[in-house]
């Protein structure tokens, strides 16, 4: 296969760049300045320079186009940010599914989030209610929003559409920034961790390499429509803190529990349709650690 690929300097986009090559794919990778590109030379790769926003260049024919870029604000609660969230994550979706079914691609992938789904309840499926209200409103609806544009326009030019609704991603490469990476950070140099609202916060975390082996799967075997990927369960905060400490060898008393405990956070993401149709079979926090232990250091993040 030979797939376009926007993000590829990304966490996870730099992850399915070196997925893809190493089974065999050659890969046009998108990125901002080719200049500095991060990603290392290889045969079957092809940087081309490309930013949010503007059209898709031409890159010869290729089978797909993976589309794991994204506008993310720095302060999610700002409404200011909306206009960009929605001009990059939605509006600019368009010309890139019509800029792909121009130079014959047959399939366009889109990387969404997880988190679009109403809070509480059981595991969400993909047809669950979406109404991401609580927080991070602006990202998370220009990302639905995206979702809607990508399936409407693919449909009116003739190209399969994938769309992955994806929960929140670990592991190698990832930023210095939110809970898994704030606990191994402190744990790991011997810091105290504090944990709130008496530890009840909750996500569902999924390994980035189980991300993109599901999308490498999704163009490889041409499977359209909506799939949630994520580990199939919620992680509260309180347990997320001790499994980090066992995998960094951190005493137990380093976490501290502040708060009155009550539940917080986002939906468990049901998986179900993802292991029917795609053999997909994520790793859960501790066998995901155990990975990211084996082939990178575990404090090793991206800033």
């Amino acid at each position: 296969m030979r797939l376009a690929v926007t993000g590829a300097t990304g966490f996870v986009g730099k992850r399915f760049v070196q997925h893809a090559l190493e089974v065999g794919a050659e890969i046009v990778a998108l990125v901002r300045n080719p200049a500095v590109c991060t990603l290392p030379r290889h045969p079957l790769l092809v940087v081309e320079g490309w930013r949010l926003g503007e059209p898709l260049p031409a890159t010869g024919r290729v089978d797909a186009v993976c589309h794991f870029a994204a506008y993310i604000p720095a302060n999610f609660d700002d409404p200011g940010e909306a206009r960009a969230c929605f001009e990059t994550n939605t509006l600019s979706v368009l010309g890139l599914v019509a800029d792909s079914a121009a130079q014959g691609a047959g399939h366009f992938v889109y990387l969404s989030s997880g988190q679009i789904y109403r809070p509480g309840g059981p595991a969400a499926d993909e047809l669950a209610a979406t109404y991401p209200v609580e927080r991070a409103t602006y990202y998370l609806t220009s990302k639905l929003a995206g979702e809607l544009c990508v399936q409407a326009a693919a449909r009116r030019c003739g190209l399969q559409a994938t769309v992955l609704r994806v929960a929140s991603v670990y592991g190698p490469g990832m930023h210095g920034g939110g809970m898994i990476a704030t606990f191994l950070q402190r744990l790991s140099s011997g810091q105290p961790v504090e944990v709130r609202d008496g530890g009840r916060y909750g996500v569902d975390l999924v390994y980035v390499d189980d991300v993109v082996g599901l999308a490498y799967r999704a163009v490889e075997h041409g499977k359209s429509g909506i799939f949630n990927v994520g580990g199939g369960r919620i992680c509260r905060a309180f347990d997320v803190a001790h499994t980090i400490a066992a995998a960094v060898d951190a005493a137990p008393a380093l976490i501290a529990v502040t708060g009155e405990a009550h539940p917080s956070g986002f939906s468990a993401l049901d998986i179900s349709r993802a292991e029917r149709e795609l053999g997909y079979r994520p790793m859960d926090l501790e066998a995901g650690l155990r990975h990211w232990k084996s082939v990178d250091q575990l404090t090793n993040f991206s800033r």
